[in-house]
């Protein structure tokens, strides 16, 4: 099955909008428009457990991303439809590490982020679903190890 050219270019449009707009802060206020309120999220930035709800995935973003990170910049290389209407973006971005997160301090170095998103819109073109892969270099996810490691593997901190 294949999708109507119109919607490909419309969900195409809609991950752009948010990988550059939101994620890479071109256009933060696109959010609300651009999610789904029953979006779920599988990511790094909640290594137990998916992202539940539009609120919970703006308050991780917020909450991480946005309270760690300052001066980034972003570029996607490669999006691409899939017959079905999901799309898949790569991206790299880079910013600088200004804060402290979950206990771990601020390195205070330009960060490296390459990502892939798996991403589904709904009739609207709003995202209803976004699987996230960090691809090297793995800059966030070594330095919060100390966190994330004993969370994942059931250790203590």
């Amino acid at each position: 099955m294949t999708t109507d050219q119109a919607i490909i270019d419309r969900n195409l449009a809609a991950a752009r909008r948010f990988v550059e707009g939101v994620l890479g802060g071109a256009d933060p206020n696109a959010f609300g428009e651009l999610v789904h309120p029953d979006v779920i999220v599988e990511t790094g930035l909640k290594p137990i457990g998916l992202i539940q709800g539009a609120s919970e995935y703006g308050t991780v973003l917020g909450t991480t991303l946005g309270a760690a990170f300052a001066n980034g910049s972003m570029k996607i290389e490669q999006i691409a439809p899939l017959v079905d209407g999901r799309v898949v973006l790569v991206f790299e971005a880079q910013a600088d590490n200004v804060g402290d997160l979950n206990g771990v301090p601020a390195t205070h170095q330009r960060f490296t982020f390459r990502e892939i998103h798996l991403m589904r819109f709904d009739d609207t073109g709003r995202l209803v679903e976004n699987v996230v892969g960090g691809l090297n270099p793995l800059m966030y996810e070594m330095w919060q190890a100390p966190v994330m490691a004993p969370a994942l593997l059931g250790q203590q901190a």
